[in-house]
Protein backbone atom coordinates (compact mmCIF):
# COMPACT_ATOMS: atom_id res chain seq x y z
CA UNK A 1 0.00 0.00 0.00
CA UNK A 2 1.34 3.88 -0.71
CA UNK A 3 0.46 5.93 1.97
CA UNK A 4 -0.56 9.27 0.83
CA UNK A 5 -2.12 8.28 -2.32
CA UNK A 6 -5.47 8.11 -3.14
CA UNK A 7 -5.66 5.25 -5.16
CA UNK A 8 -4.45 1.67 -4.25
CA UNK A 9 -4.08 -1.93 -4.96
CA UNK A 10 -4.63 -4.00 -1.79
CA UNK A 11 -4.41 -7.62 -0.77
CA UNK A 12 -6.95 -8.40 1.86
CA UNK A 13 -6.78 -11.79 3.91
CA UNK A 14 -9.48 -13.54 5.25
CA UNK A 15 -9.24 -11.86 8.77
CA UNK A 16 -9.56 -8.65 7.34
CA UNK A 17 -12.55 -9.35 4.62
CA UNK A 18 -14.78 -10.54 7.60
CA UNK A 19 -14.12 -6.87 9.10
CA UNK A 20 -15.25 -4.69 6.41
CA UNK A 21 -18.67 -3.58 4.46
CA UNK A 22 -19.52 -5.77 1.64
CA UNK A 23 -21.98 -3.27 -0.81
CA UNK A 24 -21.79 -5.61 -3.44
CA UNK A 25 -21.12 -9.30 -3.97
CA UNK A 26 -22.10 -13.03 -2.54
CA UNK A 27 -22.31 -12.55 1.09
CA UNK A 28 -20.68 -15.53 3.59
CA UNK A 29 -24.94 -16.48 4.01
CA UNK A 30 -25.39 -16.92 0.58
CA UNK A 31 -22.13 -18.79 0.23
CA UNK A 32 -23.52 -21.33 3.37
CA UNK A 33 -26.80 -21.92 1.66
CA UNK A 34 -24.94 -22.54 -1.80
CA UNK A 35 -22.77 -25.36 -0.75
CA UNK A 36 -25.54 -26.55 1.97
CA UNK A 37 -27.63 -26.80 -1.28
CA UNK A 38 -24.78 -28.74 -3.07
CA UNK A 39 -24.25 -30.98 -0.49
CA UNK A 40 -28.27 -32.10 -0.74
CA UNK A 41 -27.96 -31.96 -4.27
CA UNK A 42 -24.91 -34.17 -4.01
CA UNK A 43 -26.10 -36.44 -1.49
CA UNK A 44 -29.27 -37.38 -3.83
CA UNK A 45 -27.40 -37.41 -6.50
CA UNK A 46 -25.32 -40.14 -4.96
CA UNK A 47 -28.32 -41.86 -3.62
CA UNK A 48 -30.17 -42.08 -6.71
CA UNK A 49 -27.35 -43.63 -8.62
CA UNK A 50 -26.51 -45.92 -5.79
CA UNK A 51 -29.47 -47.79 -5.86
CA UNK A 52 -30.47 -47.45 -9.69
CA UNK A 53 -30.56 -50.72 -11.25
CA UNK A 54 -28.72 -51.82 -14.19
CA UNK A 55 -25.85 -49.21 -13.73
CA UNK A 56 -21.81 -50.58 -14.18
CA UNK A 57 -20.25 -50.04 -11.10
CA UNK A 58 -17.83 -48.21 -12.80
CA UNK A 59 -20.28 -45.57 -13.54
CA UNK A 60 -21.72 -45.65 -10.07
CA UNK A 61 -17.83 -44.70 -8.69
CA UNK A 62 -17.35 -42.41 -11.29
CA UNK A 63 -19.86 -40.22 -10.49
CA UNK A 64 -19.67 -40.59 -6.85
CA UNK A 65 -15.77 -39.14 -7.11
CA UNK A 66 -16.65 -36.60 -9.56
CA UNK A 67 -19.36 -35.28 -6.42
CA UNK A 68 -17.13 -35.80 -3.60
CA UNK A 69 -13.96 -33.92 -5.59
CA UNK A 70 -16.30 -31.11 -6.42
CA UNK A 71 -17.53 -30.95 -2.84
CA UNK A 72 -13.84 -30.88 -1.57
CA UNK A 73 -12.60 -27.99 -4.31
CA UNK A 74 -15.79 -26.12 -3.11
CA UNK A 75 -14.72 -26.13 0.46
CA UNK A 76 -10.86 -26.01 -0.11
CA UNK A 77 -11.41 -23.00 -1.61
CA UNK A 78 -13.17 -21.99 1.57
CA UNK A 79 -15.57 -19.46 0.28
CA UNK A 80 -17.91 -20.28 2.93
CA UNK A 81 -16.49 -17.73 5.55
CA UNK A 82 -15.88 -15.13 3.90
CA UNK A 83 -18.22 -15.38 0.14
CA UNK A 84 -17.29 -13.18 -2.94
CA UNK A 85 -17.49 -9.38 -2.32
CA UNK A 86 -17.01 -7.28 -5.12
CA UNK A 87 -17.61 -3.64 -3.85
CA UNK A 88 -16.35 -3.47 -0.67
CA UNK A 89 -16.20 0.17 2.25
CA UNK A 90 -13.20 -0.47 4.25
CA UNK A 91 -13.10 2.85 6.28
CA UNK A 92 -11.69 6.02 5.00
CA UNK A 93 -11.52 3.59 1.13
CA UNK A 94 -14.38 1.87 -1.47
CA UNK A 95 -12.88 -0.94 -3.24
CA UNK A 96 -13.79 -2.93 -6.29
CA UNK A 97 -12.16 -5.98 -6.65
CA UNK A 98 -9.81 -6.73 -8.75
CA UNK A 99 -9.04 -10.35 -8.11
CA UNK A 100 -11.23 -12.96 -6.45
CA UNK A 101 -8.87 -15.60 -5.02
CA UNK A 102 -6.07 -13.31 -4.32
CA UNK A 103 -8.62 -10.79 -2.68
CA UNK A 104 -7.11 -8.07 -4.54
CA UNK A 105 -8.86 -4.59 -4.55
CA UNK A 106 -8.49 -1.58 -6.41
CA UNK A 107 -9.57 0.91 -3.47
CA UNK A 108 -9.95 4.76 -3.84
CA UNK A 109 -10.07 6.79 -0.77
CA UNK A 110 -14.15 8.22 -0.22
CA UNK A 111 -13.07 11.89 -0.99
CA UNK A 112 -12.49 11.57 -4.71
CA UNK A 113 -15.41 9.31 -5.26
CA UNK A 114 -17.92 12.43 -6.71
CA UNK A 115 -21.11 9.74 -7.41
CA UNK A 116 -22.37 6.51 -8.18
CA UNK A 117 -24.59 5.49 -11.26
CA UNK A 118 -25.90 2.52 -12.56
CA UNK A 119 -24.19 0.75 -15.84
CA UNK A 120 -24.39 -2.03 -18.05
CA UNK A 121 -21.00 -3.52 -18.62
CA UNK A 122 -21.36 -5.57 -22.56
CA UNK A 123 -23.01 -7.92 -22.87
CA UNK A 124 -24.80 -7.90 -19.83
CA UNK A 125 -23.71 -7.59 -16.34
CA UNK A 126 -24.82 -5.39 -13.92
CA UNK A 127 -22.64 -2.90 -12.44
CA UNK A 128 -21.81 0.23 -10.64
CA UNK A 129 -19.89 2.94 -11.71
CA UNK A 130 -18.11 5.30 -9.53
CA UNK A 131 -17.14 8.98 -10.78
CA UNK A 132 -14.13 9.82 -9.54
CA UNK A 133 -12.46 13.74 -9.39
CA UNK A 134 -9.75 13.65 -11.60
CA UNK A 135 -7.96 16.81 -10.48
CA UNK A 136 -6.70 14.94 -7.34
CA UNK A 137 -5.29 11.86 -8.64
CA UNK A 138 -1.67 11.63 -10.05
CA UNK A 139 0.29 9.82 -12.58
CA UNK A 140 0.35 6.60 -10.29
CA UNK A 141 -3.38 6.59 -8.95
CA UNK A 142 -3.99 6.69 -12.97
CA UNK A 143 -1.83 3.78 -13.47
CA UNK A 144 -2.92 1.52 -10.68
CA UNK A 145 -7.04 2.54 -12.25
CA UNK A 146 -5.44 0.84 -15.64
CA UNK A 147 -5.29 -2.43 -13.27
CA UNK A 148 -9.03 -2.70 -12.72
CA UNK A 149 -11.06 -4.95 -14.10
CA UNK A 150 -12.69 -2.60 -16.62
CA UNK A 151 -10.31 0.64 -16.43
CA UNK A 152 -11.48 3.86 -16.90
CA UNK A 153 -9.40 6.97 -16.22
CA UNK A 154 -12.44 9.05 -14.36
CA UNK A 155 -14.59 6.09 -12.71
CA UNK A 156 -14.37 2.96 -10.76
CA UNK A 157 -15.81 -0.21 -12.30
CA UNK A 158 -17.81 -2.88 -9.67
CA UNK A 159 -20.06 -5.52 -10.73
CA UNK A 160 -23.54 -5.49 -8.57
CA UNK A 161 -24.21 -9.01 -8.03
CA UNK A 162 -27.50 -10.14 -6.22
CA UNK A 163 -27.75 -6.74 -5.78
CA UNK A 164 -30.10 -3.89 -7.63
CA UNK A 165 -27.66 -1.44 -9.25
CA UNK A 166 -29.68 1.13 -7.67
CA UNK A 167 -29.31 0.34 -4.32
CA UNK A 168 -25.57 -0.20 -4.79
CA UNK A 169 -24.89 2.93 -6.15
CA UNK A 170 -27.14 4.32 -2.41
CA UNK A 171 -25.55 1.99 -0.74
CA UNK A 172 -21.51 3.48 -1.76
CA UNK A 173 -23.21 6.96 -1.33
CA UNK A 174 -23.99 6.51 1.88
CA UNK A 175 -20.38 4.86 2.62
CA UNK A 176 -19.26 7.99 0.47
CA UNK A 177 -20.70 10.09 2.95
CA UNK A 178 -20.58 8.43 6.54
CA UNK A 179 -17.56 8.20 8.63
CA UNK A 180 -17.21 4.19 7.99
CA UNK A 181 -15.36 3.56 11.57
CA UNK A 182 -18.15 5.46 13.87
CA UNK A 183 -21.07 3.95 12.14
CA UNK A 184 -19.88 0.38 11.80
CA UNK A 185 -22.80 -1.07 13.38
CA UNK A 186 -24.97 0.91 10.95
CA UNK A 187 -23.50 0.81 8.10
CA UNK A 188 -23.25 -3.37 8.39
CA UNK A 189 -27.40 -3.05 8.62
CA UNK A 190 -27.98 -0.39 6.00
CA UNK A 191 -26.08 -2.38 3.67
CA UNK A 192 -27.89 -5.43 3.96
CA UNK A 193 -31.03 -4.01 3.48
Amino acid sequence: MNSGSVVELRNYEKSQLKQVSVISGISPNAMRRVFGGWILFAALVGIIVSVAPDLDSQFIGLTLFVLVAFTLVMFWQSRISEGWPAIICDDDYIGVVRDPVLREYVCVQKSIITDAKPALIKPNKKAVEMSLDTSLLTDSDMAILKQAVWPREDKLVGLAHFKRREDACESVMWCVNHNTKAAKAVSSRHLAT
